[in-house]
C-alpha cells in the first residue's frame, strides 16, 4: 500500500499585498538581488534601481517633494514614481533628519510636527512590499562614495545642510551637524542653505561654505571631504586640497551598502 504523500509546511503569509514591482521569492533565488533606492530630500525625491555590483539599472527618477509634506503624501509620491522601475528585492531609504530603527526623530525641512515618532521603515514595507532600511539621508549617500579609510566627513548642499561622519568605513550615525550653531547666531544650515544661496548670491555663498568647512576640519580633521548636493556643483573650481565632490547617483549607491554591510 503506497504511503500518503507528505503534507507541505504551511508558510507565513505577508500581511498585505505587496507592490507588483516587489519582490518575488522564487525569482530573488534564481538571479541576483536588486536594491531600490529612494533619497527623500526636502525638494526633491529620488529614486533608482542598482544591481548586485551597486550599478544603476535605470536613469536616477526625481520628482518634486509635496508640501506640505505630510507622510501621506511623501508616500504617494513614491508610489507613482515606482511604475518607471525595474522589479526590487529590497529598499534603501535616505531621510532627511535623525533616524532611530527606522523611526523618524526629526524632519526640520520637511516638518518634524509631521514626522516625529513616524515609522517609515513599517510604512514603506507595506507600501512597496520587500524589506526595507531607513537611514539619514547623508549617512546613505556617505556609503556610497566613502573610502573606508581614516576620517571621512560628507557634506551634502542640498535645501539644507547634510553631513556624515565615517571612521575606518563605520558610521556615526544621525551627524546633524548643520544644525549646530556657527557664526551671527546662525546654524551652519542656516548660514550656507539653498535660500541663503538665492538671497546672497554664488560668490558670497561659496566663501561662507569655505568659512564653514575650514571650521569644521579643525573639530574633525577629515582625512577626506566629500561634497555633494544640488549646490556643491558651485564649489567646483575652489574645493580645499582634500576635499572631493560626488553625484547624486554616486551617492545613491550607498543604498547597495545598507544590505551587504548594515
Amino acid at each position: 500500500m503506497p504511503l500518503p504523500p507528505t503534507p507541505r509546511p504551511r508558510t507565513a503569509q505577508r500581511a498585505g499585498r505587496p507592490h507588483v514591482l516587489g519582490r518575488n521569492p522564487k525569482r530573488a533565488r534564481q538571479r541576483p538581488l536588486t536594491t531600490l533606492c529612494v533619497d527623500i530630500g526636502g525638494t526633491g525625491i529620488k529614486m533608482i534601481a542598482l544591481n548586485a555590483q551597486g550599478d544603476p539599472m535605470t536613469e536616477r527618477l526625481r520628482m518634486l517633494t509635496p508640501h506640505p509634506a505630510k507622510p501621506e503624501a511623501v508616500l504617494d509620491v513614491v508610489k507613482r514614481m515606482l511604475t518607471a522601475k525595474p522589479r526590487f528585492d529590497r529598499v534603501s531609504v535616505g531621510f532627511p533628519g535623525v533616524v532611530i530603527d527606522g523611526i523618524v526623530m526629526t524632519a526640520v525641512n520637511l516638518g518634524t510636527e509631521y514626522w516625529k515618532g513616524y515609522d517609515l521603515r513599517t510604512a514603506m514595507e507595506r507600501l512597496l512590499g520587500a524589506p526595507t532600511r531607513v537611514i539619514n539621508d547623508a549617512d546613505l549617500q556617505g556609503h556610497g562614495v566613502i573610502e573606508g579609510r581614516g576620517v571621512e566627513l560628507v557634506l551634502t548642499l542640498g535645501t539644507g545642510l547634510g553631513s556624515a561622519l565615517f571612521v575606518d568605513g563605520r558610521l556615526v550615525p544621525n551627524l546633524e551637524l548643520g544644525h549646530q550653531p556657527f557664526k551671527k547666531g546662525k546654524t551652519y544650515e542656516q548660514r550656507v542653505s539653498d535660500a541663503a544661496l538665492k538671497r546672497i548670491g554664488k560668490r558670497h555663498w561659496v566663501r561662507r561654505v569655505h568659512e564653514a568647512l575650514a571650521q569644521i576640519s579643525i573639530v574633525f580633521n577629515p582625512r577626506v571631504i566629500h561634497l555633494g548636493g544640488g549646490n556643491a556643483q558651485h564649489l567646483k573650481r575652489q574645493l580645499p586640497p582634500n576635499a572631493r565632490l560626488f553625484t547624486n547617483v554616486e551617492g545613491m549607491t550607498g543604498g547597495l551598502r545598507l544590505w551587504t554591510n548594515p
